[in-house]
């Protein structure tokens, strides 16, 4: 088995920021997913989460809290905006450094 000596460098950002948002309402979140990739957000920027979700007796899904995140960093302003207008309840934004500690919330 060759081994390889040479390391390459591996670039981290210094932080990122999370932008992150609560929806009571799964077609607003998805409403706001479709406009951030319209507005020039990627995929691999942008993660739609159902959290506390079930079903009922029936097998009907029953949605909790729908939480989209989107990794803004230097366009913070622009995720915030789109989200807040497609029915958000709660936006927080945090700066998360290269070792994943969570700064504070602006």
């Amino acid at each position: 088995m060759e081994t390889r000596h040479d390391a390459e460098a591996v670039q981290l950002p210094s932080e990122h920021v999370a932008v992150v948002a609560m929806f009571a309402d799964r077609e607003a979140a998805e409403a706001a997913v479709d406009v951030l990739l319209d507005r020039g957000f990627s995929d691999d920027q942008i993660s739609l989460v159902a959290r506390g979700a079930s079903t009922d007796d029936n097998g009907k899904f029953v949605p909790g809290g729908l939480m989209v995140t989107v990794t803004a960093k230097n366009r913070e302003d622009d995720a915030e905006r789109i989200l807040r207008e497609h029915e958000a309840r709660e936006v927080t934004t945090n700066r998360i450094g290269a070792t994943g500690k969570i700064g504070e919330e602006t």
